[in-house]
């Protein structure tokens, strides 16, 4: 069964897919690249030919919830997916590992931003020997200044979680043994 890692895999796949052009038009109009940063799409079908026990799988990791919803067969179930139809980033733990999802959802209406869990760090554990941090109140704050390729070597970039920072920031700040500057970006 797929752990959040391979799963984000199949999410990159998904962006290059000839028919998610949404996406990387929508991409494209805000300035990120998913050939530069980590992002995937969720097309909202990863479970669908799948056993019954990956679907339960996936639904411990937060990734499908039950739904009410008709189905065309009486035998099946439906689930509202996480993040459907959505640009994917990952949030990596301290060794890594992709451990939360923050979804986009831009073809809605008003676009909803949603996190899987409230672990992680994007877009990464900054580097032991950081000397400048920025701090930036969302995610896509983060992918924008990773994008713009204005940070210097020994710079790196964390975002807070809903605008919060967690123990995992912390955490990350204090690692930080040669760091001289902390810069909060804010709106």
């Amino acid at each position: 069964m797929k752990d959040l890692n391979q799963l984000f895999q199949s999410f990159e796949t998904g962006i290059r897919n000839g028919k998610a052009e949404k996406p990387k038009q929508y991409l494209k109009s805000i300035g990120l690249d998913y050939n530069n940063l980590r992002i995937g799409f969720n097309s909202g079908q990863f479970h669908h030919r799948d056993k019954q026990e990956v679907k339960d799988h996936y639904e411990q990791l937060g990734l499908l919830v039950k739904s009410d919803a008709s189905v065309r067969d009486s035998s099946m179930t439906a689930y509202t997916v996480f993040g459907r139809y959505g640009l994917i980033f990952p949030l990596i733990d301290k060794v890594g590992q992709i451990v939360n999802y923050y979804a986009y959802r831009f073809d809605m209406a008003t676009p909803q931003e949603d996190y899987l869990n409230d672990k992680g760090i994007y877009p990464s554990y900054p580097h032991a020997s950081t000397k400048r941090l920025f701090i930036t109140p969302t995610l896509m704050d983060s992918a924008s200044l990773l994008q713009s390729k204005a940070l210097d070597q020994r710079e790196a970039v964390l975002a807070l979680h809903n605008g919060e920072l967690l123990p995992q920031h912390l955490e990350a700040i204090e690692a930080l043994k040669e760091l001289e500057e902390i810069i909060i970006i804010k709106y």
